[in-house]
């Protein structure tokens, strides 16, 4: 039981990433805003068309967002 916990676990994990990574490749005019763990923002990563690409640091925490954050 442990082991097909582990299987569907891993399949999740495995359709999320190729999700965000099929979302980024398709022309998603997303940005992404990353977080410390405290839930301060510490970084911004957005299009080359907004003007600005980012700035910041890039952590585990983030949010994906339409459009341009500045």
């Amino acid at each position: 039981m442990q082991r097909l916990k582990l299987i569907v676990l891993g399949a999740l994990l495995a359709a999320s990433a190729g999700t965000g990574a099929a979302t980024q490749t398709q022309g998603c005019f997303c940005s992404t805003i990353y977080y410390d763990a405290a839930g301060n923002t510490v970084g911004v990563r957005q299009p080359a068309s907004c003007g600005d690409t980012g700035y910041g640091q890039v952590t585990n925490k983030y949010k994906v967002v339409a459009g341009c954050v500045m």
